[in-house]
């Protein structure tokens, strides 16, 4: 009676909601990865962009914590599994959400560079290490876990890693290997997505100040803004305010987290929402990914295709003939070696 008690722990029926959440951004994520691959298969210099290529590395990030999530949202599961088991899945859900952390950073920072300190010779040098010094200190930083504590159990009551030895070593250690890191990178893509809003207002008021093109719509990144017009200004504004939203992504879900790990009674609802929140990275991400710029004009090229067939095939039926397919090719119809062009 005590397990079916217990079947999902001091969640009860949220755990289900977890579940759901899992899978859709499992599915979320998976669908995001495949675009990516896709896309750049089509056409290799999407590879270039920075928040584009990100955005699959991202996904696969959401993709192991939620894989692990689904587990943890499992007592009956947790409970047969050795500690060695233990230690690797707490680790992969640490690394995964670190990792995850610094690649929303490095869009910040991308951002940061080109758009506000027009310093775009520095971006283009550190572009290519983007995911690889994300992923190697998300999952360095956090690999303590598999060896420094005494011991490490599942708690089926809390739903959590019982830790087993000094609190003050946890604490301690807990903080240098991942909440401080954390806490650090949060503060920071905040900081620039108020700085990055500043400039956007300070610009939108002074149409003569001179602002660099973002990087991640064209690949080359070094045409300039001083020859737009004022709804070319606006639409460059749009696509830097669209390139913030990757960085609001973490701060939306690990603030839950990490206000229910700095606080000393965490309260049932606090606890419910850290549980639950990061559950929807792989979603949340993926809506931001839909709204990526590398996608613009790839869909306007869509719609006019799509448009022009419609048409075709009306004006085939009324003449009794038939038009044939319209086919897209994506290299052809989304150069990104070219300076982006807005009309004024």
């Amino acid at each position: 009676m005590a397990d079916q008690s217990y079947s999902h722990g001091i969640l009860g029926r949220w755990a289900v909601v977890g579940h759901g959440f899992n899978i859709a951004s499992i599915v979320s994520s998976g669908f995001v990865i495949a675009a990516v691959v896709t896309a750049c298969i089509r056409n290799h210099r999407l590879y270039n962009l920075p928040s584009f290529r990100l955005s699959a590395w991202i996904a696969a990030c959401d993709m192991v914590y939620s894989a692990c999530q689904l587990c943890v949202f499992e007592n009956a599961y947790m409970r047969t599994l050795s500690e060695i088991h233990l230690r690797i899945i707490h680790w992969l859900m640490s690394a995964s959400t670190m990792s995850f952390v610094f690649m929303s950073a490095c869009v910040a920072l991308d951002v940061l560079l080109i758009t506000v300190m027009r310093s775009n010779h520095i971006s283009r040098r550190i572009q290519p290490w983007y995911e690889y010094v994300s992923l190697f200190l998300g999952f360095v930083l956090t690999h303590p876990i598999l060896y420094i504590y005494k011991m490490l159990q599942w708690s089926s009551r809390a739903q959590i890693f019982h830790i087993y030895d000094d609190p003050t070593y946890y604490k301690i250690t807990s903080w240098v290997t991942k909440w401080a890191w954390l806490f650090a990178a949060c503060v920071f893509m905040f900081a620039v997505l108020v700085i990055t809003i500043h400039e956007m207002c300070k610009s939108s008021k002074d149409l003569k100040n001179q602002m660099t093109y973002p990087a991640h719509v064209y690949s080359s990144g070094d045409a300039s803004y001083m020859s737009l017009g004022h709804m070319s200004k606006q639409k460059i504004r749009l696509v830097t305010l669209r390139l913030m939203l990757y960085p609001v992504v973490p701060i939306m879900t690990q603030i839950w987290v990490l206000s229910a790990n700095m606080t000393p009674n965490c309260p049932m609802w606090l606890y419910v929402m850290a549980n639950l929140v990061p559950a929807t990275q792989g979603m949340i991400n993926f809506l931001v990914f839909a709204f990526n710029p590398a996608w613009d004009s790839l869909r306007r090229k869509w719609f006019e295709r799509m448009r022009t067939s419609v048409h075709a095939s009306e004006f085939s039926t009324l003449k009794g003939s038939s038009v044939g397919s319209t086919h897209l090719d994506l290299e052809a119809d989304y150069d990104l070696s070219r300076p982006a062009t807005l009309k004024h």
